[in-house]
């Protein structure tokens, strides 16, 4: 005679968990881009028409002036690298928690990668964004 035992009850984990890590690995990514963005686009702006020394006697002003704008755009760049740190260090961590616990095993491995390689992607996006703002700077430099 054979007993009779109940089937295990599974328990139907949910992926919230890794649906959380992934989005704050994209926040992460996009937070980094606009922050980027936002900084290439004060470097363009750091010597305008009315800046240029020929024009205006006072070169003293207009230099403090240029320099504020540039160490505006360099706090700025530095902010963003920092804030995507941050959230991509939030989203990698629980990626690996919703991995190991198995609640959202998908989207945690997609989360831990995105959080992982997303620097690579804003290091070019960094070089790009930057240089397109100089190219702003070229009727003054040449």
């Amino acid at each position: 005679m054979t007993a009779a035992y109940p089937a295990p009850v599974r328990s139907r984990r949910r992926a919230g968990l890794g649906l959380v890590a992934f989005i704050a690995s994209a926040a992460a990514l996009v937070i980094g881009m606009a922050g980027i963005w936002l900084a290439g686009f004060f470097v363009g702006r750091v010597v305008r028409l009315v800046d240029y020394p020929d024009l205006i006697q006072e070169t003293e002003a207009q230099l403090w002036d240029t320099l504020e704008r540039a160490i505006g755009a360099v706090i700025i760049l530095v902010v963003a690298w920092v804030l995507h740190a941050l959230v991509a260090l939030w989203g990698l961590i629980q990626g690996i928690v919703a991995t190991s616990l198995g609640r959202g095993r998908g989207w945690g491995i997609a989360a831990i990668v995105l959080a992982s390689s997303g620097w690579m992607l804003l290091l070019a996006f960094t070089q790009h964004a930057l240089l397109a703002g100089l190219m702003g700077l070229m009727p003054f430099t040449i």
